[in-house]
Order: C-alpha cells, then structure tokens, then sequence
C-alpha cells in the first residue's frame, strides 16, 4: 500500500540539509563555501562580516548594498 505525505512534510523533516545560518570564521572551507554562495571573494566577505557580524542573512543584505 503507498502511503501520500505532503511535499512540506518532507522538506521540514530534512533539516540536515540546511545550511548553518552563521559564518565559521575560523573555518576556511566555511568561509570559501560561502564566498562562493555569495559569489564574492573571501577577502570581500570577510570584510562583510568584519562589519555586519557572522549571521548569513546579515551579510547576505549588507552585501546587496
């Protein structure tokens, strides 16, 4: 017998997927990922958090500017 779920269910439940929602600073292949993801160098995104702090979302909007 198939048993239906929700896509929502699903995507909720697999939150090991998610990225961490800080930089790890200390972490060079943290801080490269990143860079990458937000399609800046390291030494631009480092300046950002230097500025802003460590959270994704403040760096993210910062750098929108």
């Amino acid at each position: 017998m198939i048993h239906l779920v929700k896509v929502a269910d699903v995507l909720a439940a697999n939150v090991g997927v998610r990225a961490p929602a800080t930089i790890d600073t200390n972490d060079k292949t943290a801080m490269n990922y990143w860079a990458y993801r937000l399609n800046v160098s390291p030494q631009n995104l480092a300046a950002a958090i230097e500025k802003v702090g460590p959270a994704v979302t403040a760096v993210r909007q910062h750098l929108k500017t």
